[in-house]
């Protein structure tokens, strides 16, 4: 199987461990189903009893999804770049790059993981992230060669509730020779039959238009409330996917990009800052099972990181109670707090 990934895929950019079978990055992923919102945690777990099948993803994790994250990454193998045209006219460009960030985080929190409990923390950070979507994207690249050796998904279960792929992307990857996702979020296509595309990485592709504008912009997602720029398309992708990640956890009082509230609600307000407004947004606010709050903001330009750093000790000063956490738009955790004595995740 890893000899097959990687003469479809090309080498990996990440390290890949000697024994897959015996990696963290395995385990994890079979711990992930737990943690996986009701609806598809019946199929996920046939699928992930099968170590062919999460050998796959493991694989898939550390030869494919590792390449969307290179600077304009390049899939010049053939079924590389086929496979990468059928996702994007099924799903997005941007919802196979988020998945991507899932499972770079998954596998760096993973191989960092010292301890069992790190090892189920990164599990179910994974896990709560996998909407329908995204679990289909990964059954996708995982089962390539190894279908005949993977259980059988329960009738009913994750194929019944997920978009299947288009028949126009399955027609254009027949004749695709590359496939280049760019800087500003586009993919071209380029191929003797096919000529050249472009899809905007910033929407779904015309095959499956329903998430993108008439003139081709992207249309934010507003499920939990208005864009938080109409500038930065990617930050509020972030801040939805989150938000519906906790949701399928259990969390409530789901807020986006709100001032910060204590337990009964009240605003809170910085004493200890001269600056103007004294109170802060976190992206992400909401409520665990549990009762704690949750806060959660993104970088998405470093050269904003000292101002970041501070909004986030402001955070963490005036709720010390609460989890602050600060990450990258790649997933990259930055700083995160956690009260004395609290379970985390």
């Amino acid at each position: 199987m890893r000899e097959e990934f990687i003469s479809q895929f090309g080498p990996p950019l990440l390290p890949l461990p000697a024994s897959l079978a015996t990696s963290r990055l395995f385990l994890a992923l079979q711990l992930s189903t737990r943690y996986m919102a009701e609806g598809i945690r019946e199929a996920a777990i046939e699928l992930f009893t099968s170590p062919a099948f999460v050998l796959g993803v493991c694989l898939s994790i550390v030869v494919y999804f590792s390449a969307w994250l290179a600077p304009e990454p390049l899939f010049s193998k053939a079924l590389a770049a086929a496979l990468t045209v059928r996702l994007s006219l099924a799903v997005g460009v941007v919802e196979v790059g988020q998945l991507a960030l899932s499972c770079l985080r998954l596998y760096e929190e993973s191989e960092a993981a010292s301890t069992p409990q790190q090892v189920e923390a990164a599990a179910a950070r994974f896990g709560r992230s996998m909407g329908g979507t995204y679990l289909r994207v990964l059954v996708t690249v995982g089962t390539l060669g190894v279908a005949r050796l993977i259980p059988q998904v329960p009738e009913g279960g994750i194929w019944r509730l997920l978009p299947s792929l288009t028949p126009e992307g399955l027609a254009l990857a027949q004749s695709v020779s590359t496939a280049q996702v760019v800087a500003d979020g586009s993919l071209l296509v380029s191929g003797v039959a096919a000529g050249m595309t472009a899809c905007s990485g910033l929407a779904l592709c015309a095959a499956n238009s329903s998430g993108s504008t008439s003139n081709g912009a992207q249309k934010l997602s507003t499920r939990y409330g208005k864009p938080h720029t109409r500038q930065n398309p990617p930050h509020n992708e972030a801040i939805e996917h989150e938000l519906a990640a906790r949701e399928a956890a259990g969390h409530t009082s789901m807020r986006k990009n709100q001032p910060q509230v204590n337990e009964k609600g009240t605003r809170l307000f910085d004493t200890n800052s001269r600056a103007s407004p004294r109170f802060r947004k976190p992206d992400v606010s909401s409520v665990r099972p549990d009762g704690l709050r949750h806060n959660v903001n993104y970088v998405s330009n470093p050269k904003d990181m000292k101002r970041e750093l501070d909004a986030f000790e402001a955070l963490k000063r005036t709720d010390p109670d609460a989890i602050h956490e600060l990450y990258l738009l790649d997933g990259t955790l930055i700083r995160r707090h956690v009260p004395a004595g609290v379970p985390y995740p």
